[in-house]
């Protein structure tokens, strides 16, 4: 990567290799390469002035159980030659349009998702997780796969697919959910604690979820993909106190963002 050039990742714009997040620009991490000619780059978000550690005992993090594209609803046409609206279940201005779609009457023509759950942002994200806590000798991670979040966020969406298309995609969740934790344990060598906050308060939203752990958590590290610096902001701005963050740059372009390389990784969850 030029440091000279503005590059994009995300929310985040990176110059001279330092990334600033356009939600906030106060929110800002200067980056250094871990692993050559890999474009994995990460660096410390924190709120006071104070030099890294070169050890951490407990962390907290989480990945995306789906990247953007691993769950994807496909509106009808609106017309010959105009192929219909697509519409991430994992990005929620996709998703607030999407309800607001279908509420108009228009229907979803497919309901594609992954077959296999460890995508390339999957095991970019594990595989750098699993080098951090080598290097500070991390000893207990409580880790974050949202199966349950997801599964809330599906349910606003279920009265407009039919009843096979429901039960899969909740068993595909539930599975997925279950091998994620499986890679999750072979690949990171720490004590693995896994976090289901909705479980323990089913009055929590998604939102209140995943901001739980920085709220209730007793860490001295979080460690986090760039653009899910949103949590932990969310957390300070609803008063908790933050360990430093471990920002990471999983690549370019960023992994979350990119397509299954062979359709037949994808299921039409409609068909059947």
């Amino acid at each position: 990567m030029n440091p000279t050039r503005a590059v994009k990742y995300g929310t985040f714009t990176i110059v001279d290799n330092v990334g600033s997040w356009t939600v906030d620009g106060k929110v800002r991490v200067v980056l250094a390469g871990t692993k050559p000619d890999s474009g994995r780059r990460e660096g410390f978000w924190t709120l006071c002035r104070r030099e890294p550690k070169r050890e951490y005992h407990a962390a907290v993090g989480g990945l995306c159980l789906w990247s953007k594209y691993d769950c994807v609803f496909c509106l009808e046409p609106r017309g010959r030659g105009n192929p219909g609206a697509e519409r991430s279940l994992s990005n929620p201005r996709d998703r607030t349009d999407l309800l607001a779609r279908l509420a108009r009457g228009q229907r979803v023509d497919r309901l594609v998702a992954a077959r296999d759950p460890l995508g390339p942002y999957q095991e970019k994200m594990i595989d750098w997780q699993a080098d951090v806590v080598r290097r500070y000798g991390i000893q207990t991670f409580y880790y974050s796969v949202p199966v349950d979040e997801y599964a809330a966020m599906f349910r606003e969406f279920e009265c407009f697919l039919p009843r096979h298309c429901v039960e899969q995609v909740h068993h595909r969740l539930r599975r997925h959910g279950a091998r994620l934790e499986e890679r999750i344990r072979e690949a990171i060598p720490a004590c693995i604690e896994f976090l289901h906050p909705m479980r323990q308060d089913p009055s929590l939203s998604p939102e209140e979820s995943y901001v739980w752990p920085y709220r209730h958590l007793s860490v001295d590290l979080g460690i986090e993909e760039m653009e899910d610096v949103r949590i932990p902001y969310e957390a300070m701005k609803s008063g908790a106190t933050l360990p430093p963050i471990l920002l990471g740059m999983l690549g370019l372009p960023n992994p979350y963002y990119v397509r299954r390389a062979n359709p037949e990784e994808l299921d039409d969850l409609l068909v059947g």
